[in-house]
Protein backbone atom coordinates (compact mmCIF):
# COMPACT_ATOMS: atom_id res chain seq x y z
CA UNK A 1 0.00 0.00 0.00
CA UNK A 2 1.31 2.91 -0.55
CA UNK A 3 1.84 5.59 2.12
CA UNK A 4 1.16 9.91 3.12
CA UNK A 5 4.54 11.51 2.51
CA UNK A 6 6.46 11.86 5.75
CA UNK A 7 5.70 15.32 7.79
CA UNK A 8 9.05 15.39 8.44
CA UNK A 9 11.40 15.58 5.44
CA UNK A 10 13.53 17.62 2.69
CA UNK A 11 12.86 20.87 3.07
CA UNK A 12 10.18 20.58 5.68
CA UNK A 13 12.91 19.93 8.44
CA UNK A 14 13.97 22.88 8.87
CA UNK A 15 10.84 24.74 9.13
CA UNK A 16 10.18 21.87 11.77
CA UNK A 17 13.18 23.10 13.99
CA UNK A 18 13.00 27.05 12.92
CA UNK A 19 9.27 27.35 14.37
CA UNK A 20 9.79 26.24 17.73
CA UNK A 21 12.88 28.28 18.12
CA UNK A 22 11.13 30.99 17.19
CA UNK A 23 8.41 30.50 20.11
CA UNK A 24 11.62 30.20 22.44
CA UNK A 25 13.00 33.67 20.99
CA UNK A 26 9.27 35.23 21.02
CA UNK A 27 8.82 33.80 24.64
CA UNK A 28 12.27 35.70 25.69
CA UNK A 29 11.09 39.10 24.19
CA UNK A 30 7.66 39.04 25.69
CA UNK A 31 9.57 37.96 29.19
CA UNK A 32 11.81 41.45 28.58
CA UNK A 33 8.64 42.99 27.49
CA UNK A 34 6.94 41.84 30.88
CA UNK A 35 9.68 43.30 33.06
CA UNK A 36 9.91 46.80 31.06
CA UNK A 37 6.12 46.88 31.99
CA UNK A 38 6.84 46.52 35.35
CA UNK A 39 9.24 49.34 35.49
CA UNK A 40 7.37 51.70 33.44
CA UNK A 41 4.38 51.00 36.09
CA UNK A 42 6.54 51.48 38.83
CA UNK A 43 8.34 54.62 37.70
CA UNK A 44 4.46 55.75 37.12
CA UNK A 45 3.13 55.18 40.49
CA UNK A 46 6.13 56.73 42.22
CA UNK A 47 5.33 59.90 39.81
CA UNK A 48 8.41 59.73 37.63
CA UNK A 49 8.58 59.14 34.00
CA UNK A 50 9.65 55.57 32.59
CA UNK A 51 13.69 55.91 31.67
CA UNK A 52 14.04 56.28 28.09
CA UNK A 53 16.13 52.28 28.47
CA UNK A 54 12.48 50.80 29.66
CA UNK A 55 10.80 52.47 26.72
CA UNK A 56 13.59 51.48 24.14
CA UNK A 57 12.72 48.17 25.65
CA UNK A 58 9.01 47.72 25.28
CA UNK A 59 9.45 48.74 21.39
CA UNK A 60 12.23 47.02 20.67
CA UNK A 61 10.48 43.71 22.44
CA UNK A 62 7.17 44.56 21.06
CA UNK A 63 9.03 44.85 17.41
CA UNK A 64 11.02 41.65 17.95
CA UNK A 65 8.45 39.71 18.66
CA UNK A 66 5.99 40.42 16.02
CA UNK A 67 8.77 40.21 13.57
CA UNK A 68 9.44 36.74 14.79
CA UNK A 69 5.49 35.84 14.34
CA UNK A 70 5.59 37.06 10.91
CA UNK A 71 8.68 35.33 9.81
CA UNK A 72 7.00 32.03 11.87
CA UNK A 73 4.38 32.56 9.55
CA UNK A 74 5.81 32.39 6.41
CA UNK A 75 7.71 29.68 7.30
CA UNK A 76 4.61 27.73 8.76
CA UNK A 77 3.51 28.81 5.03
CA UNK A 78 6.05 26.80 3.46
CA UNK A 79 5.72 23.45 5.32
CA UNK A 80 2.03 23.52 4.93
CA UNK A 81 2.35 23.92 0.90
CA UNK A 82 5.65 21.50 1.45
CA UNK A 83 3.48 18.93 2.43
CA UNK A 84 0.22 19.64 0.33
CA UNK A 85 2.61 19.45 -2.50
CA UNK A 86 4.09 16.33 -1.86
CA UNK A 87 1.12 14.99 -1.12
CA UNK A 88 -0.89 15.94 -4.39
CA UNK A 89 2.27 14.17 -6.15
CA UNK A 90 1.55 11.35 -4.43
CA UNK A 91 -1.80 11.12 -4.90
CA UNK A 92 -1.16 11.53 -8.77
CA UNK A 93 1.16 9.00 -8.94
CA UNK A 94 -0.65 6.23 -7.32
CA UNK A 95 -3.70 7.23 -9.24
CA UNK A 96 -1.89 6.74 -12.63
CA UNK A 97 -0.53 3.64 -11.29
CA UNK A 98 -4.30 2.04 -10.88
CA UNK A 99 -6.25 0.09 -13.47
CA UNK A 100 -8.80 2.03 -15.40
CA UNK A 101 -11.00 -0.06 -14.62
CA UNK A 102 -10.59 0.27 -10.67
CA UNK A 103 -10.76 4.05 -11.35
CA UNK A 104 -13.33 4.20 -13.81
CA UNK A 105 -15.33 2.61 -10.63
CA UNK A 106 -14.53 5.52 -8.28
CA UNK A 107 -16.93 9.23 -9.03
CA UNK A 108 -14.57 11.94 -10.40
CA UNK A 109 -16.39 14.00 -7.99
CA UNK A 110 -15.55 12.62 -5.06
CA UNK A 111 -11.89 12.17 -6.56
CA UNK A 112 -11.56 15.66 -7.63
CA UNK A 113 -12.19 16.31 -3.65
CA UNK A 114 -9.15 14.82 -2.74
CA UNK A 115 -7.06 17.20 -4.63
CA UNK A 116 -9.18 20.17 -3.58
CA UNK A 117 -10.85 19.81 0.30
CA UNK A 118 -7.72 17.39 1.31
CA UNK A 119 -5.22 19.25 -0.02
CA UNK A 120 -6.23 22.15 1.77
CA UNK A 121 -6.61 20.00 5.33
CA UNK A 122 -3.11 19.02 5.28
CA UNK A 123 -2.19 22.51 4.52
CA UNK A 124 -4.14 23.89 6.95
CA UNK A 125 -3.00 21.57 9.70
CA UNK A 126 0.65 21.30 8.25
CA UNK A 127 1.14 25.20 7.97
CA UNK A 128 -1.09 26.62 10.85
CA UNK A 129 -2.59 24.10 13.20
CA UNK A 130 1.04 21.81 13.90
CA UNK A 131 3.19 25.29 13.94
CA UNK A 132 0.79 26.84 16.65
CA UNK A 133 1.39 23.69 18.46
CA UNK A 134 5.10 23.48 18.01
CA UNK A 135 5.01 27.82 19.17
CA UNK A 136 2.33 27.06 22.24
CA UNK A 137 4.73 24.53 23.61
CA UNK A 138 7.58 26.65 23.71
CA UNK A 139 5.58 29.98 24.51
CA UNK A 140 3.36 28.69 27.47
CA UNK A 141 5.96 27.31 29.66
CA UNK A 142 8.20 30.55 29.46
CA UNK A 143 5.23 32.35 30.28
CA UNK A 144 4.84 30.10 33.30
CA UNK A 145 8.95 31.31 34.16
CA UNK A 146 8.12 34.64 33.55
CA UNK A 147 5.78 35.29 35.63
CA UNK A 148 7.09 32.72 38.62
CA UNK A 149 10.64 35.33 38.18
CA UNK A 150 7.61 38.53 38.18
CA UNK A 151 6.39 36.85 41.72
CA UNK A 152 5.89 33.38 42.57
CA UNK A 153 2.81 33.80 44.57
CA UNK A 154 1.19 35.03 40.90
CA UNK A 155 2.01 31.86 39.24
CA UNK A 156 -0.33 29.68 41.66
CA UNK A 157 -3.37 32.69 41.77
CA UNK A 158 -3.45 32.68 38.02
CA UNK A 159 -2.68 28.91 36.93
CA UNK A 160 -6.15 27.28 38.86
CA UNK A 161 -7.87 28.93 36.15
CA UNK A 162 -5.75 28.56 33.52
CA UNK A 163 -5.72 24.56 33.86
CA UNK A 164 -8.82 24.31 34.49
CA UNK A 165 -9.57 26.44 31.01
CA UNK A 166 -7.30 23.85 28.90
CA UNK A 167 -9.40 21.20 30.80
CA UNK A 168 -12.58 22.24 29.62
CA UNK A 169 -11.07 23.12 26.39
CA UNK A 170 -10.09 19.06 26.30
CA UNK A 171 -13.51 18.35 26.79
CA UNK A 172 -15.04 20.34 24.32
CA UNK A 173 -12.68 18.96 22.07
CA UNK A 174 -13.41 15.55 22.24
CA UNK A 175 -16.53 16.01 20.44
CA UNK A 176 -15.15 18.28 17.34
CA UNK A 177 -14.03 15.32 15.31
CA UNK A 178 -17.72 14.17 14.79
CA UNK A 179 -19.25 17.18 13.80
CA UNK A 180 -16.82 17.93 11.76
CA UNK A 181 -16.89 14.27 10.11
CA UNK A 182 -20.84 15.08 9.66
CA UNK A 183 -20.46 18.43 8.68
CA UNK A 184 -17.84 16.92 5.82
CA UNK A 185 -19.79 14.54 4.53
CA UNK A 186 -22.71 16.57 3.94
CA UNK A 187 -20.42 19.52 2.06
CA UNK A 188 -18.82 16.59 -0.30
CA UNK A 189 -22.46 15.46 -0.70
CA UNK A 190 -23.56 18.21 -1.94
CA UNK A 191 -20.48 19.32 -4.09
CA UNK A 192 -20.23 15.83 -5.89
CA UNK A 193 -23.78 16.11 -6.84
CA UNK A 194 -23.47 19.36 -8.80
CA UNK A 195 -20.23 18.48 -10.19
CA UNK A 196 -22.60 15.87 -11.81
CA UNK A 197 -25.49 17.57 -12.46
CA UNK A 198 -24.25 21.18 -13.83
CA UNK A 199 -22.56 19.30 -17.06
CA UNK A 200 -26.58 18.06 -18.10
CA UNK A 201 -28.37 21.00 -16.25
CA UNK A 202 -29.93 21.57 -19.69
CA UNK A 203 -30.94 18.31 -19.91
CA UNK A 204 -32.07 17.96 -16.64
CA UNK A 205 -34.49 20.72 -17.25
CA UNK A 206 -36.09 19.49 -20.42
CA UNK A 207 -37.44 16.54 -18.57
CA UNK A 208 -38.62 18.57 -15.81
CA UNK A 209 -36.62 18.16 -13.21
CA UNK A 210 -35.21 21.56 -12.47
CA UNK A 211 -37.83 21.75 -9.28
CA UNK A 212 -37.37 18.49 -8.09
CA UNK A 213 -33.05 19.22 -8.09
CA UNK A 214 -33.30 22.79 -6.94
CA UNK A 215 -35.94 21.31 -4.08
CA UNK A 216 -33.03 18.60 -3.24
CA UNK A 217 -30.43 21.11 -3.28
CA UNK A 218 -32.60 23.31 -0.29
CA UNK A 219 -32.95 20.28 1.89
CA UNK A 220 -29.59 19.36 1.57
CA UNK A 221 -28.05 23.47 1.73
CA UNK A 222 -30.18 23.41 5.20
CA UNK A 223 -28.89 20.29 6.53
CA UNK A 224 -25.36 21.52 5.55
CA UNK A 225 -26.07 24.91 7.25
CA UNK A 226 -27.66 23.09 10.87
CA UNK A 227 -24.07 21.03 10.75
CA UNK A 228 -21.62 24.16 9.97
CA UNK A 229 -23.46 25.73 12.88
CA UNK A 230 -23.11 22.82 15.10
CA UNK A 231 -19.63 22.46 14.55
CA UNK A 232 -18.77 26.67 14.44
CA UNK A 233 -20.57 26.60 17.80
CA UNK A 234 -18.25 24.32 19.38
CA UNK A 235 -14.66 25.33 17.82
CA UNK A 236 -16.21 28.70 18.94
CA UNK A 237 -16.64 27.63 22.15
CA UNK A 238 -12.89 26.27 22.52
CA UNK A 239 -11.62 29.75 21.24
CA UNK A 240 -13.81 31.95 23.84
CA UNK A 241 -12.33 29.11 26.65
CA UNK A 242 -9.41 31.07 26.98
CA UNK A 243 -10.40 34.09 26.93
CA UNK A 244 -13.24 33.44 29.79
CA UNK A 245 -10.13 31.55 31.88
CA UNK A 246 -7.72 34.89 31.31
CA UNK A 247 -10.04 37.40 32.68
CA UNK A 248 -10.97 35.02 36.22
CA UNK A 249 -7.18 34.54 36.48
CA UNK A 250 -6.85 38.37 36.02
CA UNK A 251 -9.18 38.71 38.78
CA UNK A 252 -7.09 36.08 40.97
CA UNK A 253 -4.15 38.09 40.72
CA UNK A 254 -5.92 41.39 41.91
CA UNK A 255 -7.18 39.00 44.78
CA UNK A 256 -3.68 37.91 45.58
CA UNK A 257 -1.94 41.50 45.04
CA UNK A 258 -4.45 42.68 47.85
CA UNK A 259 -3.87 40.12 50.24
CA UNK A 260 -0.20 40.06 50.06
CA UNK A 261 0.95 43.74 48.99
CA UNK A 262 2.20 42.91 45.80
CA UNK A 263 3.22 45.94 44.02
CA UNK A 264 0.69 46.96 41.27
CA UNK A 265 4.26 47.58 38.79
CA UNK A 266 4.19 43.79 39.27
CA UNK A 267 0.31 43.32 38.95
CA UNK A 268 0.24 45.79 35.31
CA UNK A 269 2.68 43.73 34.27
CA UNK A 270 1.85 40.24 34.94
CA UNK A 271 -1.70 41.44 33.46
CA UNK A 272 -0.25 42.32 30.14
CA UNK A 273 1.97 39.08 30.22
CA UNK A 274 -1.71 37.42 30.71
CA UNK A 275 -3.39 38.79 28.17
CA UNK A 276 -0.75 38.05 25.35
CA UNK A 277 -0.75 34.58 27.07
CA UNK A 278 -4.57 34.14 25.68
CA UNK A 279 -3.15 34.22 21.70
CA UNK A 280 -1.34 30.97 21.97
CA UNK A 281 -4.34 28.99 23.95
CA UNK A 282 -6.67 30.74 21.01
CA UNK A 283 -4.27 29.00 18.95
CA UNK A 284 -4.27 25.27 19.91
CA UNK A 285 -8.13 25.04 19.97
CA UNK A 286 -8.06 26.64 16.29
CA UNK A 287 -4.73 23.97 16.08
CA UNK A 288 -7.54 21.05 16.79
CA UNK A 289 -10.12 22.27 14.93
CA UNK A 290 -7.54 21.84 11.79
CA UNK A 291 -6.57 18.57 13.45
CA UNK A 292 -9.79 17.26 13.56
CA UNK A 293 -10.62 18.04 9.74
CA UNK A 294 -6.84 16.57 8.70
CA UNK A 295 -7.57 13.12 10.32
CA UNK A 296 -11.17 13.12 8.20
CA UNK A 297 -8.65 13.56 5.02
CA UNK A 298 -6.08 11.57 6.08
CA UNK A 299 -8.49 8.76 6.35
CA UNK A 300 -10.02 9.23 2.71
CA UNK A 301 -6.47 9.08 1.59
CA UNK A 302 -5.15 6.37 2.83
CA UNK A 303 -8.39 4.23 1.37
CA UNK A 304 -7.40 5.69 -1.68
CA UNK A 305 -4.18 4.90 -1.77
CA UNK A 306 -5.36 1.08 -0.80
CA UNK A 307 -6.25 0.33 -4.07
CA UNK A 308 -4.06 -1.69 -5.68
CA UNK A 309 -1.06 0.63 -8.17
CA UNK A 310 1.39 -0.40 -10.22
CA UNK A 311 3.41 1.97 -12.40
CA UNK A 312 3.39 1.07 -15.88
CA UNK A 313 7.25 0.24 -17.31
CA UNK A 314 7.31 0.60 -21.13
CA UNK A 315 10.53 -0.27 -23.09
CA UNK A 316 10.62 0.83 -26.87
CA UNK A 317 11.29 -2.52 -28.99
CA UNK A 318 11.66 -0.72 -32.20
CA UNK A 319 9.76 -3.18 -33.95
CA UNK A 320 6.30 -4.74 -34.50
CA UNK A 321 5.50 -7.07 -31.25
CA UNK A 322 4.15 -10.12 -30.80
CA UNK A 323 1.03 -10.69 -28.76
CA UNK A 324 -0.38 -13.14 -27.02
CA UNK A 325 -3.38 -13.71 -25.17
CA UNK A 326 -4.09 -16.39 -22.94
CA UNK A 327 -7.29 -17.36 -20.54
CA UNK A 328 -8.98 -20.43 -19.40
CA UNK A 329 -10.90 -20.86 -22.39
CA UNK A 330 -9.06 -19.82 -25.02
CA UNK A 331 -5.57 -18.88 -26.45
CA UNK A 332 -4.92 -16.59 -28.98
CA UNK A 333 -1.47 -15.15 -30.94
CA UNK A 334 -1.39 -12.22 -33.13
CA UNK A 335 1.10 -11.82 -35.39
CA UNK A 336 3.74 -8.74 -35.34
CA UNK A 337 2.94 -6.32 -38.23
CA UNK A 338 -0.42 -7.36 -39.08
CA UNK A 339 -3.99 -5.98 -38.91
CA UNK A 340 -5.80 -7.90 -36.29
CA UNK A 341 -9.64 -7.42 -35.00
CA UNK A 342 -10.58 -9.47 -31.75
CA UNK A 343 -14.81 -10.16 -32.08
CA UNK A 344 -16.16 -10.30 -28.86
CA UNK A 345 -19.87 -11.74 -27.79
CA UNK A 346 -20.52 -8.06 -26.76
CA UNK A 347 -18.60 -4.59 -27.11
CA UNK A 348 -18.43 -4.21 -23.43
CA UNK A 349 -16.44 -7.08 -23.43
CA UNK A 350 -13.89 -6.77 -26.37
CA UNK A 351 -13.64 -2.91 -25.18
CA UNK A 352 -12.44 -4.87 -21.46
CA UNK A 353 -10.10 -6.84 -23.10
CA UNK A 354 -8.46 -3.64 -25.19
CA UNK A 355 -7.48 -2.01 -22.07
CA UNK A 356 -6.10 -5.34 -21.39
CA UNK A 357 -4.12 -5.68 -24.14
CA UNK A 358 -2.91 -1.99 -24.16
CA UNK A 359 -2.04 -2.36 -20.16
CA UNK A 360 -4.49 -0.20 -19.12
CA UNK A 361 -6.22 -2.48 -16.93
CA UNK A 362 -5.15 -6.53 -15.75
CA UNK A 363 -7.19 -9.40 -14.71
CA UNK A 364 -6.12 -12.64 -13.27
CA UNK A 365 -8.49 -14.77 -15.73
CA UNK A 366 -6.30 -13.17 -18.78
CA UNK A 367 -2.48 -13.26 -19.54
CA UNK A 368 -1.08 -10.80 -21.89
CA UNK A 369 3.00 -11.16 -23.01
CA UNK A 370 4.60 -9.12 -26.02
CA UNK A 371 7.27 -11.71 -27.49
CA UNK A 372 6.72 -13.83 -24.97
CA UNK A 373 7.40 -11.24 -22.22
CA UNK A 374 5.08 -10.15 -19.55
CA UNK A 375 7.15 -7.13 -18.71
CA UNK A 376 8.23 -4.20 -19.47
CA UNK A 377 5.31 -3.27 -21.87
CA UNK A 378 6.18 -2.45 -25.18
CA UNK A 379 5.47 1.35 -26.82
CA UNK A 380 1.97 1.01 -26.62
CA UNK A 381 -0.44 3.93 -28.62
CA UNK A 382 -4.34 3.24 -27.01
CA UNK A 383 -7.30 4.60 -28.81
CA UNK A 384 -9.67 3.72 -26.49
CA UNK A 385 -13.88 4.92 -25.87
CA UNK A 386 -12.59 8.75 -24.89
CA UNK A 387 -10.31 10.54 -26.61
CA UNK A 388 -7.00 11.77 -25.01
CA UNK A 389 -6.87 15.45 -25.36
CA UNK A 390 -5.84 18.35 -22.97
CA UNK A 391 -6.57 21.68 -23.32
CA UNK A 392 -3.84 23.65 -24.98
CA UNK A 393 -2.08 23.60 -28.57
CA UNK A 394 -2.95 22.02 -31.08
CA UNK A 395 0.82 21.01 -31.56
CA UNK A 396 0.26 19.94 -27.61
CA UNK A 397 -2.71 17.84 -28.68
CA UNK A 398 -1.50 15.80 -31.73
CA UNK A 399 2.34 15.42 -29.78
CA UNK A 400 0.60 14.59 -26.45
CA UNK A 401 3.35 12.16 -24.56
CA UNK A 402 6.02 12.12 -27.33
CA UNK A 403 9.50 13.09 -26.35
CA UNK A 404 11.17 14.06 -28.11
CA UNK A 405 8.85 16.23 -29.75
CA UNK A 406 8.28 15.81 -33.82
CA UNK A 407 9.06 18.61 -35.80
CA UNK A 408 6.32 20.53 -36.95
CA UNK A 409 6.85 19.41 -41.05
CA UNK A 410 6.14 16.07 -39.60
CA UNK A 411 3.30 16.98 -37.50
CA UNK A 412 1.60 18.43 -40.49
CA UNK A 413 2.49 15.38 -42.49
CA UNK A 414 0.48 13.18 -40.00
CA UNK A 415 -2.55 15.69 -39.58
CA UNK A 416 -2.77 15.58 -43.27
CA UNK A 417 -2.44 11.78 -44.02
CA UNK A 418 -5.93 11.71 -41.91
CA UNK A 419 -7.32 14.60 -43.31
CA UNK A 420 -7.22 17.00 -40.57
CA UNK A 421 -6.21 20.30 -43.04
CA UNK A 422 -9.63 21.72 -42.27
CA UNK A 423 -8.91 21.34 -38.10
CA UNK A 424 -5.52 22.78 -38.43
CA UNK A 425 -6.87 25.83 -40.76
CA UNK A 426 -9.74 26.41 -38.20
CA UNK A 427 -7.83 26.64 -35.56
CA UNK A 428 -5.18 29.18 -36.76
CA UNK A 429 -2.03 26.42 -37.36
CA UNK A 430 -0.05 24.44 -34.70
CA UNK A 431 -0.01 27.01 -32.19
CA UNK A 432 -3.90 27.59 -32.26
CA UNK A 433 -5.56 26.58 -29.07
CA UNK A 434 -8.08 24.27 -28.09
CA UNK A 435 -9.18 25.91 -25.78
CA UNK A 436 -12.35 23.50 -24.61
CA UNK A 437 -10.29 20.15 -25.48
CA UNK A 438 -11.35 17.59 -27.10
CA UNK A 439 -15.74 19.22 -26.83
CA UNK A 440 -14.31 21.70 -29.51
CA UNK A 441 -13.71 18.79 -32.20
CA UNK A 442 -16.25 15.93 -33.70
CA UNK A 443 -15.87 12.55 -32.53
CA UNK A 444 -14.53 11.81 -36.27
CA UNK A 445 -11.86 14.93 -35.80
CA UNK A 446 -10.74 13.53 -32.35
CA UNK A 447 -10.22 10.08 -33.37
CA UNK A 448 -8.39 11.55 -36.39
CA UNK A 449 -5.96 13.34 -33.76
CA UNK A 450 -5.56 10.27 -31.62
CA UNK A 451 -4.76 8.59 -35.23
CA UNK A 452 -2.11 11.21 -36.13
CA UNK A 453 -0.45 10.84 -32.63
CA UNK A 454 -0.28 7.17 -32.91
CA UNK A 455 1.76 7.85 -36.22
CA UNK A 456 3.95 10.36 -34.65
CA UNK A 457 4.62 8.14 -31.62
CA UNK A 458 5.95 5.28 -33.65
CA UNK A 459 4.75 2.40 -31.12
CA UNK A 460 5.19 -1.14 -31.15
CA UNK A 461 1.74 -1.97 -30.45
CA UNK A 462 -1.38 0.01 -31.55
CA UNK A 463 -4.35 -1.01 -29.89
CA UNK A 464 -8.10 0.46 -30.98
CA UNK A 465 -11.34 -0.04 -29.37
CA UNK A 466 -13.88 -0.08 -32.32
CA UNK A 467 -16.24 2.06 -30.89
CA UNK A 468 -14.49 4.97 -31.65
CA UNK A 469 -13.65 4.04 -35.09
CA UNK A 470 -17.77 3.35 -35.64
CA UNK A 471 -17.77 7.54 -35.54
CA UNK A 472 -15.92 7.98 -38.99
CA UNK A 473 -17.88 6.31 -42.21
CA UNK A 474 -14.19 6.40 -43.12
CA UNK A 475 -12.81 3.74 -40.79
CA UNK A 476 -11.59 1.21 -43.12
CA UNK A 477 -9.53 3.66 -44.71
CA UNK A 478 -7.94 4.84 -41.51
CA UNK A 479 -6.79 1.88 -40.68
CA UNK A 480 -5.21 1.14 -43.75
CA UNK A 481 -3.59 4.73 -43.61
CA UNK A 482 -2.29 4.21 -39.88
CA UNK A 483 -1.14 0.67 -41.37
CA UNK A 484 0.76 1.93 -44.41
CA UNK A 485 2.54 5.10 -42.02
CA UNK A 486 3.60 2.94 -38.85
CA UNK A 487 5.27 -0.73 -38.24
CA UNK A 488 3.17 -1.15 -35.17
CA UNK A 489 1.38 -4.25 -35.16
CA UNK A 490 -2.07 -3.35 -34.49
CA UNK A 491 -5.13 -5.06 -33.05
CA UNK A 492 -8.37 -3.89 -32.87
CA UNK A 493 -11.25 -5.28 -30.76
CA UNK A 494 -15.19 -4.72 -31.78
CA UNK A 495 -18.30 -6.97 -30.93
CA UNK A 496 -19.99 -9.59 -32.92
CA UNK A 497 -19.10 -8.66 -36.56
CA UNK A 498 -15.80 -8.28 -38.63
CA UNK A 499 -15.34 -4.86 -39.90
CA UNK A 500 -12.45 -4.21 -41.49
CA UNK A 501 -11.71 -6.96 -44.38
CA UNK A 502 -7.88 -6.45 -44.66
CA UNK A 503 -7.83 -7.68 -41.07
CA UNK A 504 -7.56 -10.96 -39.93
CA UNK A 505 -10.26 -11.47 -37.59
CA UNK A 506 -10.01 -13.91 -34.58
CA UNK A 507 -13.20 -14.51 -32.63
CA UNK A 508 -12.86 -14.98 -28.75
CA UNK A 509 -15.30 -17.30 -26.80
CA UNK A 510 -14.58 -16.37 -23.66
CA UNK A 511 -14.99 -12.74 -24.12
Amino acid sequence: MSKLPRPIDGDRISDVVLIPFFGILQAIALGFGAFATREAFTALHDGRIPDIATLSVLILTGVIAAGLQWIARIRSEALGQSYAADLRICLYTHLAGMSRDTLSARRIGALSLRFVGDLSAARNWFGLGLPRILAAMMILPGAAIVLWLLDPRIVFAGAAPILISLTLMICLAIGLEARHRSLRGRRANISITMMERIAVSPELDLMGRTERELSDLRKNSQSLRQHAIARNTRSGLLRTVPQIGAAVAGVALFWVAGRHGIAPGTIAAALAFLTILVLPMRELAGAWDQYCAWRIAREKALRLLSNPSKPRRSLRRENAVTVQVRASEMSVEISAGQITELVGRTRRHASALAAVIGGLDHTDDVTVTYNHQVAPLPAIAFIGERPTILQGSLRRAVTLGLSPRPSDRKIKRALGAFDLQDVLDAVGGLKGRLREGARELSASETLRLDLARAVLARPDLIVIDTSRLTADPESVKLVDTLHDQTNATIVIAGDQTPTFSNARAIALNCC
